[in-house]
């Protein structure tokens, strides 16, 4: 009886002394990582909003995207730092020993921080489901970009401009005409390039055709012909080389990937930092940033291109993988296993 009790108290005092540090702990990294991102994505953005002749208003739309990156990275590499870190915490404590002498396993004690695992797989997947949907669709950002800039040079005093960065193409407002999209025509064999104009541009999700209307085209003399000229006021096009790519994945299909891979790092990191008795935050910090860091770069290379879904399941064999890695070279300490 005293040894059931013993064990009942263990496992009330793991979830005491792991879970609660174990939240702080990933929400406090989740905040660090978060900030980094959003430095290095406003580096990359500032440059396109000060550009001359690029609106303002533009800025919400390019902020949204990166925002959402930012918070899907900092929300998948926070967890196994943070829950590894605070397995370390309890081994330098001392705290870890005693659970053990109290019947609690190093499992055991992980998975008493299931409250901290829910928050880390809704937080994963809400993060990952925010950027899922504009990653699956690039064009939604694109179309938001041409509608801002659109809408911004009508509202200034004719006449005017609005650039629409990576785009390449401005909108101009002349006094008494619509707006008009300008933009290069991309060289064509035999053709040097050339100019459109068009008075709406409309693109498809994954960027891939688009729709004008009142769309002018001009092509420049090649050899002895002379230019050429091109209108209509309803215009489709197909087959068209994408600026950017489209995810492999569906929304849903990127929250369970990413969540899933989240969660079994971290409890595959603390567990080991438990195993090992891994002592010193820049150790556990190590061990428990190989693991996304991996899982992270397996991602980006099966997203830049055509990838069928179960190739996804090497995003968390990878982060696993080079965890055990990492801990394997860790010095480990006197634990119990």
């Amino acid at each position: 009886m005293s040894h059931e009790r013993g064990e009942a108290g263990g496992a009330w005092l793991a979830v005491r002394l792991f879970a609660g540090p174990a939240a702080r702990l990933t929400a406090a990294v989740a905040a660090g990582v978060l900030a980094v991102a959003l430095l290095a994505g406003a580096v990359r953005v500032l440059p396109l909003l000060l550009a001359p002749g690029v609106p303002l208003r533009l800025a919400p739309v390019l902020a949204r995207g990166v925002a959402a990156v930012a918070l899907e990275a900092a929300l998948f590499v926070a967890p196994p730092i943070g829950w590894t870190l605070a397995a370390a915490r309890l081994v330098e404590r001392g705290e870890a020993r005693a659970l053990f002498a109290a019947g609690v396993s190093p499992r055991g004690i992980v998975m008493r921080g299931w409250p901290a695992a829910i928050i880390v797989l809704a937080a994963a997947g809400l993060a990952a489901g925010l950027w899922g949907r504009e990653a699956r669709a690039p064009g939604r950002a694109v179309r938001d970009l041409l509608a801002e800039a659109r809408a911004a040079c009508a509202a200034a005093a004719p006449p005017a401009t609005a650039e629409v960065p990576l785009l390449g193409i401005s909108w101009v407002c002349l006094p008494g005409d619509a707006p008009r999209a300008i933009g290069p025509v991309r060289a064509t064999i035999g053709a040097a390039g050339g100019a459109f104009a068009a008075t709406a541009i409309t693109v498809s999700d994954d960027l891939a055709s688009l729709d004008a209307a009142d769309l002018a085209i001009v092509l420049p003399a090649v050899a002895e012909r002379g230019e050429a000229r091109l209108h209509a006021s309803k215009a489709s096009i197909r087959g068209l080389s994408p600026i950017g790519r489209a995810s492999n994945l569906s929304a849903l299909a990127r929250v369970l990937v990413l969540s899933f891979s989240a969660a079994a790092i971290a409890f595959v990191g603390a567990t080991v930092a438990l195993r090992r008795a891994v002592h010193g935050r820049v150790a556990a910090a190590a061990i428990g940033a190989s693991g996304p860091t991996a899982a992270l770069l397996v991602f980006s290379a099966l997203e830049r291109s055509p990838s069928c879904s179960l190739a996804y399941a090497a995003v968390p064999a990878a982060g696993l993988l080079a965890l055990a890695a990492a801990a394997a070279l860790a010095r480990p300490g006197l634990a119990r296993s």
